[in-house]
């Protein structure tokens, strides 16, 4: 018997061990509960901390910090006033029950415009228990984490992320952290709306096998940022600012066989659609007899809703004006000239991490889907093709009729997107 017993716990031992030395062998093996390599609630405070101010982030113990000059923030139940919980300076949240359920950190996504470098990031080390992690490398990992989108935000915005990195990003330096390797976003990369209660970002990482670090953040510049204006709920006591803030909450890291071990991976991903605004644009040119034909045609601009390449009626009120000045007058030849919003850019290249095949993406080259239109309907009016000239200008040239003190976001994006009409001398 003990002959026998000392065989097998010797085989045991050697299994251990060749178990130990093959990653993939050890991933298979694993039970649920030891494939857990981080799971981080901002509970646990240093010796003898409390949270007093905003930029608390690193009072969490385990390494928890801001890699960048402007510090995230901690709200603790444990304290009332700016950093309390659930009502602080930024609005009302109550933190996730799991693990303690008494805390949560916050971070700014986005600021428009010369604030767009007032970012915060978290960063956290991947430690199990005490001991420091390093991801295997080709091993697949289920990354989460919750977010809840703040009461003093004016703005929603997409792009909300994890960054893996071998080192501290940034190392305290001052301004957005801008990268596109080993980021982890969601796995709709959505624009996250909801005010009160928590979403999960969640999506599958497959690991290089130098990662020891996670952050948390936005690291596309604001122009591959897409964002929706967003109105504060009627009750809310807190003042918007032009920003996007999050609260974030349970960042868990887990090692799985395949994707489909990752139960938030295999949620049906809610239609990009729903994320779009539908407001179109209207504006009824006032003419004088002051002005040339030109600046009467140019006076015509049709807008378009997020998306579409379809005419509203006011669109066609638009180019029939300019149609009937080319059927009172033969000769004159026409420039159109095609926009789209840069937020319609950034559905397109979501869309193409979508599309199989040979599908079509309906969000490619919005300025030349709107220019095709147009074109079409001109010459189904009897205006010869060879009159007109057309011209693709993307998101690169903003309407000057924008407002940048008086119009919202959302507003500016419906101006942009647009045809305009052109004489050609």
């Amino acid at each position: 018997m003990k002959f026998n017993f000392a065989k097998v716990g010797s085989l045991s031992l050697a299994f251990f061990v060749f178990g130990a030395l093959n990653p993939v062998l050890s991933q298979k093996g694993k039970k649920s509960n030891e494939k857990e390599i981080l799971k981080m609630g901002f509970e646990y405070l240093k010796d003898g901390e409390t949270v007093s101010e905003i930029g608390g982030i690193d009072l969490v113990d385990k390494g928890v910090s801001s890699p960048t000059e402007l510090k995230a923030d901690l709200y603790s139940s444990s304290t009332t006033g700016d950093v309390g919980v659930p009502k602080n300076i930024m609005g009302v949240e109550d933190p996730i029950k799991d693990d303690g359920g008494k805390n949560y950190a916050g971070i700014c996504l986005y600021k428009p415009g010369k604030a767009a470098v007032e970012r915060t990031y978290i960063t956290i080390p991947l430690k199990k228990d005490k001991e420091d992690v390093t991801l295997k490398k080709g091993l697949t990992y289920c990354v989460e984490f919750s977010v809840s989108l703040s009461e003093s935000s004016k703005f929603a915005v997409n792009n909300i992320a994890a960054h893996f990195s071998k080192e501290t990003p940034a190392n305290g330096g001052p301004g957005p952290i801008y990268t596109v390797e080993k980021v982890m976003k969601g796995q709709t990369n959505k624009i996250y709306s909801g005010f009160f209660g928590w979403e999960k970002v969640c999506n599958i990482y497959t690991a290089k096998g130098d990662e020891k670090f996670i952050t948390i953040g936005n690291f596309d510049k604001n122009e591959a940022t897409q964002f929706m204006a967003v109105k504060k709920p009627k009750d809310s006591e807190v003042d918007q600012l032009a920003q996007a803030y999050y609260y974030i909450d349970n960042v868990i890291i887990k090692l799985v066989d395949k994707p489909e071990d990752c139960p938030c991976y295999n949620a049906t991903p809610p239609k990009l659609e729903t994320t779009f605004s539908t407001l179109i644009y209207t504006k009824t040119p006032e003419l004088t007899p002051k002005m040339t034909p030109a600046q009467k045609i140019e006076a015509h601009i049709a807008y378009f809703r997020f998306g579409k390449a379809a005419f509203s009626d006011n669109a066609k009120e638009m180019m029939n004006y300019v149609i009937g000045e080319m059927k009172a007058n033969p000769t004159m030849r026409i420039e159109i000239e095609g926009h789209n919003d840069s937020k319609e850019d950034s559905a397109a290249e979501i869309r193409s991490t979508e599309i199989k095949g040979d599908e079509k993406n309906e969000y490619e080259d919005m300025d030349r889907q709107r220019v095709n239109a147009v074109v079409k309907y001109f010459v189904g009016q009897g205006i010869d093709k060879s009159r007109l000239v057309e011209s693709f200008k993307g998101a690169e040239v903003a309407n000057p009729e924008i407002d940048e003190v008086n119009d919202d976001e959302e507003l500016k994006d419906a101006k942009n997107r647009r045809v305009n009409f052109r004489i050609i001398k």
